[in-house]
């Protein structure tokens, strides 16, 4: 029998992940500055921005203040269809960002896994 690739079962895990470490956020919120859904990542908001293949996120502290991305890193699997497709995300003019390997439409599901420079990590969940 052969053992599943290492990414797909990191997709599982990301996928099935709750949003953040803490507890279930109970609230909805606005769409962010840069018109992209919000969601909470541990201490950190992550407004996830999709336009073709173009995949930005932009991070936010909990009063909603922008919060600079350099020595960031983050890994988005959003499903395309139904393929679920791993963007590595690096620091760029203010947001994480990367490309899919196809178009993700405006409002895909998946997850997002963000390091923080000091090694912290938090999770969002986009469905």
């Amino acid at each position: 029998m052969r053992a599943k690739p290492r990414g797909f079962l990191l997709a599982l895990a990301l996928l099935a992940t709750p949003a953040s470490a803490g507890p279930a956020h109970d609230h909805d919120h606005a769409p962010g500055p840069h018109g992209g859904r919000v969601e909470d990542a541990g201490a950190w908001h992550a407004e996830l921005v999709t336009k073709g293949d173009a995949v930005s996120v932009y991070l936010s502290d909990g009063g909603g203040k922008p919060l600079p991305v350099e020595g960031f890193k983050a890994l988005a699997i959003l499903k395309a269809g139904t393929k679920a497709l791993r963007i590595p995300l690096l620091p760029e003019s203010g947001r994480l960002a990367g490309r899919a390997e196809a178009p993700l439409g405006d409002q895909p599901t998946g997850a997002l896994r963000i390091t923080a420079p000091d090694g912290a990590t938090a999770s969002a969940r986009f469905d």
